[in-house]
């Protein structure tokens, strides 16, 4: 499978919401999220809200780079008629940093049969260079699976937490 990266600017992803909501209800209803398909729509709804109202929304796509059906789908210009494979996201603020001024990585989503061929750090390192130079900030579930990933990015445990009401725990983590 071939693939490429593209800006995801805020209009075609809210264009795209529909395969937004697909991507995140495959990516979170696995391990280890296990999230419900409803929790795709609010992810995507709280990041298609952001990327309306902040002048510094930033995403990255990662759109399929084959074109086996002979329709241009991945080789128009814009990306349109690409498929979606996966997407990274962020935005400045100071939500998990308390008070600096800081870009976050809001999301990181690849489709399940997409996984373990590099996307996810492709679209990661997409997004930071997408992103005002300086430290950067995310949250996650503190599990093996995603802390080890990201250590191995370059990201730093800063801070560990239950917010809200969750029932799980999770990180801060800082990239350089």
């Amino acid at each position: 499978m071939t693939y490429r990266l593209a800006p995801l600017p805020a209009a075609e992803a809210a264009r795209r919401r529909d395969e937004l909501i697909a991507l995140c209800a495959q990516a979170f209803g696995g391990s280890p999220w296990h999230e419900p398909p409803l929790g795709a729509v609010r992810t995507v709804d709280r990041l298609l809200d952001s990327a309306a109202r902040r002048d510094d929304f930033r995403a990255v796509a990662a759109l399929d780079g084959d074109d086996t059906d002979g329709s241009g789908g991945a080789g128009d210009s814009d990306g349109t008629g690409a498929a979606l494979l996966g997407f990274a996201a962020g935005w400045t603020d100071t939500a998990l940093s308390g008070d600096e001024p800081v870009f976050e990585l809001a999301e990181l989503v690849v489709g399940p049969g997409s996984q373990g061929q590099g996307i996810g750090r492709a679209l990661h390192d997409g997004l930071l260079a997408a992103g005002p130079p300086g430290p950067a900030l995310l949250m996650t579930l503190d599990v093996p699976e995603l802390t080890d990933r990201y250590t191995r990015w370059g990201w730093t445990v800063v801070d560990r937490s239950r917010p809200g009401k969750e029932q799980r725990d999770f990180v801060v983590m800082r990239h350089p």
